[in-house]
């Protein structure tokens, strides 16, 4: 994408395309910190470059600060609404504050401006996934692969979309072939330490996890994979884990139904066991009940505050 420059000397638009290149390079690494320090650098001399301004934003949102990053979107698409990289930044600031009308309108608008660009088709099938809509994300998925066969960001987008559908070979193919296509590539690696973690190989999902994380250690998905991993050793959350996991693996549909029939189940023995003349039994079942419910209330709680502590971030120096 070609930068957007104002009428400056010579040397200050050397500087420009430096910083932003370097930006570029250091976003690229995961190593957001600098990559906004060199973009602040740059809006110091040109501050209506929406370029900057725009990549500015994607990199306060992988910090997850949604509100300057929104901020840094209006300044972007007010500088330049004609410039894609503004309409992915919007898209995905919009995503995350879940107007997904919104964002649903610029990632049509990118499709429309450049047709062969994968990650528009990757943003699309995230919509897609986030407003519950799974085996509709998948034609673009398959469009994004069939535009970049060997981007990793293609692979590794497929085997989550397999994990996501419990399609686990499949999976597994996508995440190696990630690997082969880009060794170093943690997203994939954290594809596969799930896929591990699943099958029951805490050892292994923990050593993907710290692998990941030695190479960014905010990585979110590797403070994840991490944090279910103590969990799943963890007494206490361990059955909670495979439970959720379980129900996890079906539709929202089925998963709703099991509930219910669980609740029915529940009731009809307790209403059995009192009309039979057993209502100490029947008060047990209602108390094991209760304390089913409020495991699966404060399990979840309890697995939040744990990847909260991980999710303490580490600063890395803005010149690294």
């Amino acid at each position: 994408m070609a930068a957007v420059h104002p009428v400056v000397p010579g040397g200050e638009l050397m500087n420009t395309d430096y910083l932003l290149q370097l930006a570029y390079q250091r976003l690229q690494a995961d190593h957001n910190d600098g990559a906004i320090d060199a973009l602040r650098q740059l809006l110091a001399s040109d501050p209506h470059s929406a370029e900057a301004h725009a990549l500015l934003a994607i990199c306060l949102m992988n910090m997850r600060r949604v509100h300057a990053a929104k901020r840094e979107v209006q300044l972007a698409l007010a500088a330049d609404a004609q410039l894609p990289l503004s309409h992915y930044a919007a898209a995905q600031v919009a995503i995350a504050l879940r107007k997904f009308k919104l964002a649903q309108e610029h990632v049509s608008q990118l499709l429309d401006m450049e047709p062969l660009n994968p990650a528009y088709y990757r943003c699309q099938a995230e919509l897609y996934q986030l407003t519950g809509r799974l085996a509709q994300s998948r034609e673009p998925l398959e469009k994004a692969l069939q535009l970049g066969p060997d981007d990793p960001a293609n692979l590794v987008a497929l085997a989550q979309f397999h994990r996501a559908s419990s399609q686990w070979d499949q999976a597994y193919q996508f995440a190696r072939q990630a690997l082969q296509a880009d060794p170093a590539n943690a997203a994939a690696v954290v594809v596969l330490g799930h896929l591990l973690l699943r099958e029951g190989d805490i050892n292994g999902a923990r050593d993907h996890a710290i692998w990941a994380l030695q190479e960014n250690a905010t990585n979110v998905a590797a403070l994840h994979l991490l944090t279910a991993v103590k969990a799943r050793s963890n007494v206490f959350l361990g059955t909670w884990w495979r439970f959720n996991s379980w129900m996890n693996e079906r539709s929202a549909t089925r998963a709703i139904i099991l509930l219910l029939c669980m609740f029915v189940v529940y009731r009809v023995v307790v209403i059995t066991l009192t009309d039979q003349g057993y209502p100490q039994v029947a008060e047990m079942v209602n108390w094991l009940w209760l304390a089913f419910a409020a495991y699966t209330f404060a399990a979840p709680q309890i697995f939040r505050r744990l990847l909260d502590k991980e999710l303490v971030q580490v600063k890395l120096s803005k010149e690294f």
